[in-house]
């Protein structure tokens, strides 16, 4: 009998380490998130950026977004995207690609003819998104620990225990992609050479699942990190 309570104990131990390690795990993941809510982990943000330091005049009263790429489908997502965000926080954005055509066009070759523009669709903010660079590299995923219930026959007792089984680790090809966006101020007179750009930001993609998941994911980004940052305030 005296084996039998100590193979007893043993798995009761066991058992009671396991139930103490989940217990701990849990309270460092509501820790984690508790700290994230304070910090405003939950809203999405761009990875960098940059405000010109004597930006003053935030307030506007029509924005161009302007998808920066050969892509006509992409720049038509991207820009769909970012224009229905910035309405849905009350700011006057369009869709560029009805007046900046894609790729340029024998009418519009120089600065004069991009500032005609803008002065004919009283445009007083530009924003424009570029893909900057794109790489792949091998990511490591290391291996996990499952921990599996077992039960146990002890002469005549029925006993609970746990094995562990590891799984392992591997290499995986990743893609990225970064991102840019720039805000550039274009009230008041326009003449080439004039510095308007007030605002850069740029965030990276990991493995978007399509390009409505990436251009929803950016836009997102973008026009969160704008509106919280009071770069962008609707006139």
């Amino acid at each position: 009998m005296g084996g039998i309570k100590n193979n007893g104990i043993t798995f009761m131990k066991t058992e009671i380490s396991f139930i103490f390690q989940i217990k701990y795990v849990v309270i460092r993941v509501m820790t984690m998130l508790f700290i994230c809510l304070l910090n405003g982990c939950g809203t999405a943000k761009m990875n960098t950026t940059w405000t010109k330091e004597s930006y003053q005049d935030r307030k506007y009263s029509k924005i161009a977004v302007i998808g920066v790429g050969k892509d006509l489908k992409a720049r038509n997502i991207f820009e769909q995207n970012a224009v229905a965000l910035f309405k849905n926080k009350g700011i006057n954005a369009i869709e560029s690609i009805g007046i900046f055509p894609p790729g340029g066009s024998e009418e519009i070759r120089t600065a004069e003819d991009y500032i005609q523009i803008i002065k004919e669709n009283d445009l007083d903010g530009v924003i424009t998104m570029a893909l900057i660079n794109s790489k792949e590299t091998d990511r490591y995923k290391p291996g996990e620990t499952l921990y599996v219930p077992a039960y146990y026959r002890v002469g005549e007792y029925i006993v609970k225990g746990y094995q562990t089984f590891n799984t392992p680790g591997y290499y995986t090809k990743e893609k990225s992609y970064l991102i840019e966006a720039i805000l550039y101020n274009v009230k008041g007179e326009l003449y080439e050479g004039k510095k308007t750009m007030v605002w850069t930001g740029q965030s990276s993609l990991l493995e978007p699942s399509s390009l409505k998941n990436a251009s929803e994911s950016f836009t997102k980004r973008m026009v969160n990190q704008l509106i919280i940052d009071g770069i962008v305030i609707p006139e």
